[in-house]
């Protein structure tokens, strides 16, 4: 046999071998990818926890709409005295973008909630660029609020990854806190994260398989989320600069 004969034959077995690693792997995704949604949500829509704030992550369809008919329903039960203890709570936009403004905003909620929400009621974050960034800044105003409890919303998809985020910041702030303060100080509060889920994708959560967009999004969360559980900590990340223009109400 040439030598040419042994490198095509070689050729070929790397190609077999190349075609069956990627077959592999993409039937192990198609398999494991829906992990993302085996996951349950704290609040169930029925009953509405007490909250200083709604935390809408603004990235995905849907969401700030859905947001704001969450709120309307705090507002709703504040209005008739069904039993909130505490004021309505804030409506806190994170990652609106850098050319946001709340003209734009209000424009996507649905028509019964605009009459009875305005700016007071509502906080704009527009720097932050992805979820970790997110977590940041909710995590620096929440302190400076004394917020104690905050209802987290996104997409169904999107909720296991943001959630572990979340958690894991929150936790290092607790821990950076507890090295700084004096031996003498309060006990700190650990800020509480409630979360609720919004269904607004063209696939249903169970039949993501069914289309290339359900197949595409769920295993890029996927991936995603491997990565953040198995080796992401906010060990050793700066925080987010803190400017007038990031938080505005």
């Amino acid at each position: 046999m040439s030598s040419w004969g042994h490198w095509k034959n070689a050729g070929r077995g790397w190609v077999a071998v190349s075609c069956g690693v990627f077959i592999g792997v993409f039937i192990w995704l198609l398999v494991s990818a829906g992990a993302i949604y085996d996951y349950q949500d704290s609040v169930d829509g029925v009953r509405l926890p007490e909250v200083d704030a709604i935390v809408c992550l603004a990235g995905g369809r849907g969401r700030i709409s859905n947001a704001g008919d969450l709120w309307y329903r705090y507002w709703e039960q504040a209005s008739k005295g069904l039993g909130l203890s505490k004021s309505i709570p804030i409506l806190y936009f994170s990652g609106l973008g850098a050319q946001s403004t709340w003209k734009g905003v209000r424009n996507q909620l649905r028509p019964g909630v605009m009459p009875v929400i305005d700016p007071t009621h509502v906080v704009l974050e527009t720097q932050s660029t992805n979820t970790e960034q997110n977590a940041e800044w909710l995590i620096q105003y929440a302190r400076e609020r004394n917020w104690s409890r905050v209802l987290l919303l996104t997409s169904r998809y999107h909720m296991k990854r943001a959630r572990l985020i979340f958690e894991r910041q929150i936790e290092h702030e607790v821990q950076r806190r507890i090295l700084l303060r004096s031996e003498d100080a309060p006990p700190l509060e650990k800020l509480k994260l409630e979360t609720i889920s919004v269904y607004q994708e063209p696939f249903e959560p169970g039949e993501w398989t069914l289309s290339l967009q359900g197949i595409r999004v769920t295993v890029e969360e996927y991936l995603k989320w491997l990565y953040y559980f198995h080796f992401w900590s906010p060990e050793g990340k700066r925080s987010a600069p803190r400017t007038a223009q990031g938080l505005a109400n």
